[in-house]
């Protein structure tokens, strides 16, 4: 008779069923689930971490080949300006030793020429 006087749990007001049995929180079975509990939210922390300072760490890397990459572009500029300057000496030595030449044949035409006219007057 006593078995049919069992309370039923009530689950009229309750948003969750309540449990039949209570668990004893020193049972070896909720120690362990609260040890991996706790390993899993320290490597669940570790793992964030580490997705963290990854992130990071991928962002300076694209940071530092972004700045790098520009750098690399202001060199090849400037060095597209010195060849453009080295092209242009180049050049001015070019014309300056044409001119030397040509100057140098006047000045030999002019020493011919006076030549002539200072034997025309000596005789």
């Amino acid at each position: 008779m006593m078995a049919s006087h069992l309370v039923k749990p009530d689950t009229r007001n309750c948003k969750r069923p309540r449990e039949l049995e209570p668990q004893m929180p020193d049972s070896p079975q909720l120690s362990s689930l609260g040890k991996s509990d706790s390993s899993f939210s320290e490597s669940s922390g570790l793992f964030y971490k580490d997705e963290a300072l990854e992130k990071d760490l991928n962002d300076m890397s694209k940071e530092i080949n972004l700045m790098l990459s520009t750098y690399a572009k202001i060199l090849r500029q400037r060095a597209a300006v010195d060849a453009s300057y080295i092209d242009e000496i180049d050049g001015l030595f070019k014309e300056a030793n044409t001119i030397e030449n040509f100057l140098i044949q006047k000045r030999e035409l002019l020493r011919q020429r006076f030549t002539v006219i200072a034997n025309t007057l000596h005789r």
